[in-house]
């Protein structure tokens, strides 16, 4: 029973390596892609946007936090409306 200890000392900094591995392995960089679009009555207004960001999470988290971007505002007659999602 000794040696086994023994053996799993020399071991143990390899499962500890691995474990890290494997848990960083969850944590991904994914691109968030918002499209921004204005409507509204008056003339001339801008065309659609599109840009994008990276985030580097759990894919869960990434896809939460890229859709709390999401955002719809208006102003004197003008909506803009801007959707994000993982792209």
């Amino acid at each position: 029973m000794a040696q086994f200890y023994k053996k799993m000392k020399r071991f143990f900094p390899l499962i500890v390596i691995a474990f890290i591995l494997f848990a960083s392995s969850c944590t991904s960089e994914y691109i968030c892609q918002c499209v921004v679009k204005y409507s509204g009555n008056p003339p001339a207004l801008p065309d659609s946007a599109v840009f994008e960001f990276a985030i580097k999470d759990k894919k869960k988290d990434a896809a939460k936090k890229c859709e709390e971007n999401s955002t719809s505002i208006t102003e004197n007659d003008i909506t803009m409306d801007e959707k994000c999602q993982l792209y």
